[in-house]
């Protein structure tokens, strides 16, 4: 009979329950089995959790996830019985056309953990162990020394790494930099904006809290509550509008008022998910302006040495965005509160 482990699994849309499930072996020879230490539940996850991404049941959720590998495939050269690593939360192939390119995203044949057949059937990370394909190309050593933690590097599998790639692939030193969302993509991209050099960086959302997190990174802060988001925006930026406008969100909404904070022949840089098949857009306003639209699946293998070296030496430590932390016991419970915006990061523990 094979060993179970705990994982967390989606039965059906705001269904989740821990599971003892099979343990996963090693299939490939470029796999590693991975026994995973801290997992974290990330917005993405709210997508299949709230049943606008339709997945088949039974699927184990999660795409950031850091541990200690317990085997390696015959192939694999970069990694060794006992090592520490942390995954990039999408999966490339790293020889065709777009790998080629640099442009890892785009991959044909690219997976994502957690997220069904549709986009590749990978197990998820909210388990007790995982296997990593392909893992030279998709995992990175954690490091050892320097100032990043454990909970710094887990989130260069993804939100970090989002975060940075979506000011670093259009932004200048000096640049005005505006991000819509203070969540933990926006917190994360306001951290890179402030480390990249950025003139200045502000920071719309709607929640105090999350507001505050962001000035403590060194952004100025918009409550749209309380004010004109974008009249706010144009006035710290002599009415000219930002330089780079992030939409760490992922709605109409916020990508139309994005829109409106960007000046004529600035970028606007989408990391949001968008899963509806068409929005309604002002686009002679983006015509005319000229603006540059960036956007798309991360290309995180790209960015990720980047990332964790700036974590080693401080300068970016996403860290402090966790908001709670929980057992993988309490799974459901912590999807309720995530999904109730009642937290802004939660990271779980698969040994409770």
């Amino acid at each position: 009979m094979a060993e179970t482990m705990k994982a967390a699994v989606l039965k059906a849309p705001h269904h989740v329950e821990v599971e003892e499930v099979p343990i996963p072996v090693i299939s490939a020879p470029t796999d590693i089995l991975l026994r995973v230490e801290r997992t974290a539940i990330c917005g993405t996850d709210l997508h299949p959790y709230e049943g606008r991404l339709e997945l088949e049941s039974d699927i184990i959720l999660g795409h950031e996830f850091l541990g200690t590998i317990e085997a390696v495939g015959a192939a694999v050269t970069h990694f060794a019985e006992g090592d520490r690593a942390v995954a990039s939360c999408v999966v490339n192939c790293g020889s065709c056309y777009q790998c080629r390119r640099h442009q890892p995203g785009n991959c044909a044949g690219g997976r994502i953990f957690g997220l069904g057949l549709a986009l590749g059937d990978l197990a998820g990370g909210q388990a007790e162990y995982i296997i990593v394909p392909n893992a030279d190309i998709t995992a990175r050593a954690v490091p050892n020394g320097g100032q990043a933690s454990d909970d710094d590097i887990l989130f260069a599998g993804d939100i970090m790494t989002t975060g940075y790639e979506a000011v670093a692939r259009a932004m200048r030193p000096g640049d005005s930099v505006a991000v819509v969302g203070a969540g933990p993509v926006g917190l994360c991209a306001a951290m890179a904006a402030v480390a990249l050099g950025a003139g200045q960086v502000i920071v719309v959302d709607r929640v105090k809290d999350r507001l505050k997190e962001a000035e403590r990174y060194g952004a100025i802060g918009v409550d749209a509550a309380e004010n004109d988001a974008t009249d706010a925006v144009l006035d710290l930026t002599d009415w000219r509008g930002a330089d780079l406008v992030v939409d760490a969100v992922g709605h109409e909404s916020a990508l139309v008022s994005a829109i409106s904070m960007v000046r004529a022949g600035g970028t606007l840089s989408i990391p949001g998910v968008y899963t509806e098949e068409s929005l309604t857009l002002p686009f002679s306003e983006l015509y005319l302006k000229g603006v540059k639209v960036e956007m798309g699946v991360s290309h995180i293998t790209e960015y990720m040495d980047e990332v964790i070296a700036l974590m080693g030496a401080g300068k970016i430590s996403p860290s402090g965005i966790i908001s709670h932390r929980m057992g993988l016991s309490e799974a459901a419970e912590a999807y309720r509160i995530f999904e109730a915006r009642e937290a802004t990061k939660i990271v779980l523990d698969p040994r409770s």
